[in-house]
């Protein structure tokens, strides 16, 4: 499914003097209570990998930080990044509210820390859309979803959890500063799948090689629409009825927005357009085009949150391209071979996908590395990049002790090269949650939030 949300920079792009009424309230963000100052710079980005972890060799061992752990197996492609690297073990997401359709479960809480509602979009705000309310005004596209494809089965709760990890749902600006994110009818928001499209969603109507005098004069007269635009508000509101008002009023906020977002749409110097990409259908040409994608993003500072589907959760795609799995040959299907059963040839093949898509994320990591940020420093020190599947053990369909791995420092407010292992529990008076690690993290964006998800009730300490 395409992207149903308001695309503001293709709107900048070719902003006239016409809008259409009224807009739905969902395309709409607004600067939030205690939202994020924009510098220093502070970026985010949720990569999902699908069908689970081969968790006997994806453990580190010894906890602690610097010599006293060492990467397990699985991780071996990152031991050149391993001083930029936090790894989190020991948290639970769902396990207590297992039930059939482990994938979708998984998928639907793994930013939302919240079972989703089977067959219904009814659940909370995701933490990357808390985050990308955090900083809007700062920069650009408020948030950015990308995939690979969109063939997420049903898995018991529909496609909109195993094709989605992003959801817009309500939230609250309490008196006391805090934030609430309560359940209720929540849209999923599609991903772009097709690197050519998203290539044209962040760079179209643009021209980075422009002179600052060619882009001053676009960006004025750009606004210049908008200042066409503003002062007919109050003519409408007084022939509106009061609820009306307030779309036209939510409408309003939207385009305020949309002139904070020219105000900061000035491309660093350190940005360089890449070449557009081809459409392709071979996999692995797709997955380097959408990390190259991910990493001009934010060099360029186009957004500051994204979320990243490598595959969607449940789904079946052939991996027969990896050699060790070819060798063992078969059934090659991601899902299917996930389920292992301790069947020794589907076991040395579920390890060898787990194994290549590792290295394909050390692969993006490493993009992010050597890309040197505005400050001078790598990319990487700027951003955290929060990295887990919708599943521990791909085989048991656990939710319990699921990893979290972290790589980057977020201009010096996590501390990594780290292994922090919280105390697994079937007393869950006790055992620490996914709601809780995405309570210190909204806090690492100035969000003070005392609840999250279905479990999240206090801040845990990960980033030092």
């Amino acid at each position: 499914m395409s992207d149903r949300r308001f695309s503001r920079r293709r709107f900048i792009s070719s902003a006239s003097v016409a809008i259409t009424l009224p807009m739905l309230p969902s395309l709409l963000y607004t600067r939030r209570a205690g939202a994020a100052t924009c510098t220093p710079v502070k970026r985010f980005v949720a990569y999902h990998f699908p069908n689970g972890h081969h968790m006997v060799e994806h453990l580190p061992t010894g906890t602690g930080s610097g010599a006293a752990w060492t990467l397990p197996p699985m991780l071996a492609a990152m031991q050149d990044l391993k001083s930029e690297l936090t790894f989190v073990s020991g948290l639970e997401n769902q396990q207590r509210r297992r039930e059939i359709g482990d994938h979708a479960i998984g998928g639907g809480a793994l930013l939302t820390a919240r079972k989703p509602t089977a067959n219904q979009p009814l659940t909370s705000m995701s933490v990357d859309q808390a985050i990308g309310d955090a900083l809007m005004g700062c920069r650009g596209i408020h948030s950015l979803q990308l995939g690979t494809h969109n063939v997420g089965p049903a898995d018991s709760f529909g496609t909109y959890y195993t094709r989605s990890i992003s959801w817009r749902a309500p939230s609250v600006a309490n008196a006391d500063g805090t934030m609430s994110y309560p359940v209720g009818a929540a849209t999923p928001l599609g991903k772009e799948i097709d690197p050519l499209k998203a290539f044209d969603r962040l760079f179209a109507g643009t021209d980075i090689g422009a002179s600052t005098a060619d882009a001053e004069r676009r960006r004025a007269l750009r606004k210049s629409v908008l200042d066409a635009i503003v002062p007919h508000g109050a003519w409408l509101r007084a022939r509106l009825n009061p609820a009306d008002t307030a779309k036209v009023d939510e409408l309003f906020t939207g385009i305020r927005s949309l002139e904070m977002e020219l105000a900061g749409s000035a491309v660093p110097a350190s940005c360089t357009k890449p070449a557009a990409p081809v459409r392709t259908t071979d996999f692995t040409t797709q997955l380097d085009y959408m990390h190259n994608l991910m990493a001009i993003a934010l060099q360029c500072d186009l957004t500051r949150v994204i979320t990243f589907m490598m595959g969607d959760a449940l789904n079946n795609r052939s991996l027969s391209f990896i050699p060790e799995v070819a060798a063992v040959g078969g059934d090659a299907g991601d899902h299917a071979v996930s389920h292992h059963a301790s069947d020794a040839a589907l076991i040395a093949k579920f390890r060898a996908m787990v194994l290549w898509k590792m290295g394909q994320i050390a692969g993006f990591l490493r993009k992010l590395k050597g890309i040197q940020d505005a400050d001078g420093q790598p990319l990487l020190n700027n951003t955290l990049v929060w990295i887990s599947s919708e599943l521990s053990d791909g085989d048991r369909h656990n939710h319990d002790d699921i990893p979290i791995l972290l790589a980057g420092r977020m201009g010096g407010l996590v501390t990594p090269d780290r292994h922090l292992r919280f105390p697994t529990s079937r007393d869950y008076t006790k055992v620490k949650t996914f709601g809780d690690f995405f309570i210190t993290l909204l806090s690492l964006f100035d969000v003070r939030t005392t609840a999250f998800g279905d479990d999240g009730k206090e801040a845990i300490v990960w980033n030092r």
